[in-house]
């Protein structure tokens, strides 16, 4: 069973996800979506082909009078099962002759006798998306998706984690990574900066993002850096990872930072109850509809001070404990661990 993957080669989410299982062994074969403004990593996948974006900063690879259409079926030739992150990327594909048309790469793989499966992000992946497999990496997902297609081949397996475990004894030192923003602001940038003028404690603070802030922090306690961080480096600094989302079904920092050995500050919201220690989750204050595609969703409002008597109750205590919870569940879902699970869902997922 050979497998392949349409990916982001950028340091952001999809990137590194489609890099882990690429990395793992998992994905075999890749064709890359280049981005048209972030740094593109072709070597994360062995400099695998390109399609590129012609008018972008950063595209490499894209020339006049290439057809994408034939790209794009020389990869699904050399595989069995195609493997979907999110969404497929290509909606419109060019032509030789350099018109845009419409394009449906899951229509395309089944023609030629190419099983597909998709992961989905519930509340970014367009409805209806047809596939043979639906991974659901969390709770959330699964039950949303149970409803949408209530006779489709739906199963739930969590994403794996590979990341260095460090204990961590005391909250002292708390870290939020704001990465590119979020969609939506999702990550809840605004409220955690909001925050510092009612933490009463004398914490310090690392706040970490890809691109400047829109407003400034005037606080001692707090180091801000600007900048994209390696990802072997991201989770061996500080105790606490703060992350307030908004919404997401499975979020991969959260299950990082938790398998890193630091102390996850998230919000209280489902599905994080169901896996992360409970205690110094951050409580919502109410959900509100929202949607990014053509798909309705819950996000969660944040009351800034509901951050900041969180990270007071939490400043000092000892963590050891849950420490130690992390290095557990990191062990538990390593690649090493979860490898022979994926391949085994998928099998039998299509098989049925």
């Amino acid at each position: 069973m050979k497998i392949g993957s349409i990916v982001l080669s950028t340091n952001q989410g999809l990137g590194v996800l489609a890099k882990s299982f690429y990395d793992s062994g998992l994905v075999h074969e890749v064709l890359i979506k280049e981005h048209g403004t972030l740094k593109n990593h072709p070597e994360w996948f062995n400099h695998s082909p390109f399609i590129g974006n012609p008018s972008d900063s950063f595209a490499q690879t894209k020339h006049p009078g290439v057809d994408e259409r034939l790209i794009i079926t020389n990869f699904l030739s050399k595989i069995d099962v195609l493997l979907v992150f999110e969404i497929p990327f290509y909606f419109t594909i060019q032509t030789s002759d350099g018109r845009t048309v419409g394009y449906d790469i899951l229509k395309d793989a089944k023609r030629l006798g190419v099983k597909t499966v998709l992961m989905p992000m519930y509340e970014c992946t367009p409805y209806p998306m047809e596939a043979d497999l639906y991974l659901c990496p969390s709770k959330l997902d699964y039950e949303v998706y149970k409803k949408m297609y209530p006779e489709a081949n739906i199963k739930q397996v969590t994403i794996p984690v590979d990341v260095s475990w460090k204990q961590r004894t005391q909250a002292n030192t708390f870290v939020y990574n704001a990465g590119n923003g979020g969609t939506n602001d999702r990550n809840g940038t605004r409220e955690v900066i909001e925050s510092l003028q009612h933490i009463k404690s004398p914490i310090e603070m690392i706040i970490r993002s890809q691109k400047p802030l829109d407003v400034n922090v005037n606080d001692s306690r707090v180091d801000v850096r600007i900048g994209t961080v390696e990802y072997d480096k991201l989770f061996l600094e500080g105790d606490v990872f703060l992350f307030p989302e908004k919404f997401n079904g499975l979020s991969l920092p959260l299950q990082e930072a938790y398998a890193s050995g630091m102390l996850v500050m998230t919000t209280d919201r489902f599905p994080n109850t169901l896996w992360l220690p409970n205690e110094p989750l951050i409580p919502v204050s109410g959900y509100v509809e929202d949607r990014i595609v053509n798909v309705p969703f819950h996000r969660a409002t944040i009351d800034p001070i509901n951050i900041a008597n969180t990270i007071d109750l939490w400043y000092k205590k000892d963590i050891t404990k849950y420490s130690n919870q992390g290095k557990l569940w990191g062990e538990q879902h390593s690649w090493e661990n979860m490898l022979p699970k994926y391949i085994q869902v998928i099998k039998e997922g299509l098989s049925q």
